[in-house]
């Protein structure tokens, strides 16, 4: 199993429109790629972060699916919000697999 997570910081001030922009964007990964999207925030360290997580049965699957999503008109329109939201590169990517 492949776990997928994205981490941001979020501006105190956005951290509404930051958790329904979380909310909208797991709802349309689930109703139109079938992907179940989880939306964390941390209890401990920055509190600002906000965490997508994402899990496929294979590197190979979550590649399928970010082609998937890259050719989504709709869901780069949702990831092209992202940028009034977030603070511009504080993303972080990282890719675990279960052992």
């Amino acid at each position: 199993m492949i776990t997928a997570r994205r981490t941001a910081i979020v501006p105190l001030k956005n951290l509404g429109a930051a958790l329904a922009y979380g909310r909208e964007t797991a709802e349309y990964n689930k109703n139109k790629f079938g992907v179940k999207t989880v939306l964390q925030m941390p209890v401990g360290g920055n509190p600002w972060r906000i965490c997508f997580a994402m899990q496929f049965d294979s590197l190979a699957a979550m590649e399928q699916m970010t082609q998937k999503m890259m050719s989504d008109p709709k869901y780069m329109e949702l990831a092209a919000k992202a940028s009034d939201i977030f603070v511009v590169g504080s993303a972080v990517d990282e890719i675990w697999t279960d052992v």
